[in-house]
C-alpha cells in the first residue's frame, strides 16, 4: 500500500472539520424527530460534539503552537427515510457515524509508520472515536426491546 502523504496540521483540520459536521448532523436529527426525549438526546450528542472540537483544537495548539483555523461551512443533508426517529433508530445512526470515524482513522493508521507523530495521531483519534462508538453502543443495547433489531435497523 502506498504511504499516505499528509501532514499533522492536515490531519488536525480534518478532524476538527469533521466534529463540526458531526454536530451538524445530529442536530439535523434531532429536527427529524417528534419525540422529545430523542431531540434532547441528539442535541446532547451535537453538544458533546463541540467538547471533542475543544480538545483537538488545544491538540492543534500543543502539537502545532497556532490557532486552529476557522471550521468551513456545513451543509448536511439527511436521507428523506432518516424521519421520525425514535430513540433505537437515532441512536444506531448516531452510532454508524462513530464507526465511521473510527474506521477512517484505523484505516489512515495502516498507511504509517506506526512510530510516527502522524501513527500516534491517528491512533488516538482512532481510539477516541472506538469510545465514542462503544458508549452509544452500551446506550443502543440498553434501549433496544429487541437486540437482533440492530441489523433490521441498518
Amino acid at each position: 500500500m502506498k504511504e499516505l502523504e499528509t501532514t499533522v496540521e492536515e490531519v488536525l483540520r480534518k478532524a476538527l472539520q469533521s466534529e463540526v459536521e458531526t454536530r451538524v448532523y445530529y442536530q439535523k436529527m434531532a429536527q427529524r424527530t417528534s419525540v422529545d426525549a430523542v431531540r434532547k438526546r441528539m442535541l446532547e450528542l451535537a453538544d458533546r460534539e463541540l467538547e471533542h472540537r475543544s480538545k483537538l483544537e488545544r491538540k492543534y495548539r500543543q502539537m502545532l503552537g497556532s490557532e486552529p483555523p476557522q471550521a468551513e461551512p456545513v451543509t448536511i443533508e439527511l436521507a428523506p427515510e432518516i424521519d421520525n426517529l425514535d430513540m433505537s433508530r437515532a441512536l444506531k445512526l448516531a452510532l454508524e457515524r462513530e464507526r465511521d470515524s473510527e474506521s477512517y482513522y484505523r484505516f489512515l493508521a495502516a498507511r504509517v509508520a506506526d512510530t510516527s507523530e502522524l501513527g500516534r495521531l491517528f491512533m488516538e483519534l482512532a481510539e477516541v472515536e472506538w469510545k465514542h462508538k462503544s458508549d452509544l453502543q452500551a446506550e443502543y443495547d440498553s434501549t433496544a426491546s429487541d437486540p437482533e433489531r440492530f441489523l433490521l435497523d441498518i
